[in-house]
């Protein structure tokens, strides 16, 4: 798995965990792609039930062949636009989608619509003045139609949806990000390169959630609360 990708699982799962323990939730992962995460969870929790929903059909097939009998966890086809098809989850995720999704104060607000009064919403986005750390390397997310988020406009988005920010975390800082990089630059090399390569790109992973890093943060972690005295 991709350095960035690792963290970015690891963290949003820290997230889920901190803030909304509970025997028998209901989590939603929201632009689920090829459903990694979502069946992570629900093989970690597996009294949980969760249901991850993507625009694109050819993941999706991806992620029901590779459940592996794991019967807590489904996908379906959704546009998180528009209404979701399930609502009165415990937590929602929406983790590096909304940068690609041109409507994106609508999917947060459909998404936020989707989660129960007291419920969580967890979001991870780039941020706006994000750039590479090794020479180059792509200076643009792969299918962003916009750069990133500040941390103002994303904690206003979450208010607009109406939600309330409760943790606001900077991630993806410079030994991630390099090893990321790196990564991409080998990941069509042999076998037994990238397998060379695996220790110090976990290495990395474990060194940035410990706090052992430098520079500017490349990503945001939010997680937001809908309120009680909100209606289903």
């Amino acid at each position: 798995m991709a350095p960035a990708r690792r963290l970015r699982l690891a963290e949003a799962l820290a997230a889920v965990e901190r803030h909304a323990q509970g025997p028998d939730l209901r989590l939603l992962d929201a632009g689920c792609g090829d459903g990694l995460l979502a069946r992570a969870i629900a093989r970690r929790h597996p009294r949980w039930t969760v249901l991850g929903v993507d625009v694109r059909e050819d993941l999706l097939s991806g992620a029901r062949a590779r459940t592996r009998g794991l019967t807590n966890v489904a996908f379906e086809v959704a546009d998180v636009t528009r209404p979701l098809p399930v609502c009165g989850f415990d937590v929602a995720l929406a983790l590096e989608c909304l940068e690609e999704i041109p409507d994106d104060e609508r999917a947060l607000s459909e998404i936020a619509a989707a989660v129960a009064p007291g419920g969580h919403v967890v979001v991870h986005v780039p941020d706006r003045h994000w750039r590479p750390v090794l020479p180059g390397s792509p200076p643009t997310w792969r299918e962003e139609v916009r750069h990133g988020y500040g941390v103002d406009d994303l904690v206003a988005a979450l208010r607009a949806a109406g939600l309330e920010t409760v943790e606001l975390r900077q991630t993806d800082h410079a030994v991630v990000m390099a090893a990321q990089e790196v990564r991409d630059r080998i990941k069509d090399s042999s076998v037994a390169a990238r397998a060379l390569a695996f220790p110090a790109m976990l290495g990395a992973v474990r060194l940035e959630r410990a706090g052992v890093t430098w520079g500017a943060a490349r990503a945001h972690l939010a997680v937001a609360r809908r309120p009680l005295d909100q209606g289903t």
